[in-house]
């Protein structure tokens, strides 16, 4: 994790273990949707948005939506 600790973006921010799996799949045209889900739970975070550049950095601008599984009444 310490090469992450020196990016800007984290800076001042402690890092506890790993508990989080991300899968990020993007469509060919620069737009992008993920999903979080915390390891061995229900919930997930599903995420969409677009590649941009900002100040001369390319970076997802994404926003989250809170999901779970559906109740498949088995």
């Amino acid at each position: 994790m310490s090469d992450l600790a020196s990016h800007p973006i984290l800076q001042g921010l402690e890092f506890g273990r790993e508990i989080y799996s991300i899968e990020i799949h993007g469509n060919g045209r620069g737009d992008y949707v993920g999903i979080v889900r915390e390891d061995d739970g229900p919930c997930r975070i599903v995420f969409r948005g677009p590649l941009v550049t900002e100040n001369g950095r390319k970076l997802i601008r994404a926003r989250g939506t809170l999901a779970w599984p559906k109740d498949t009444g088995t």
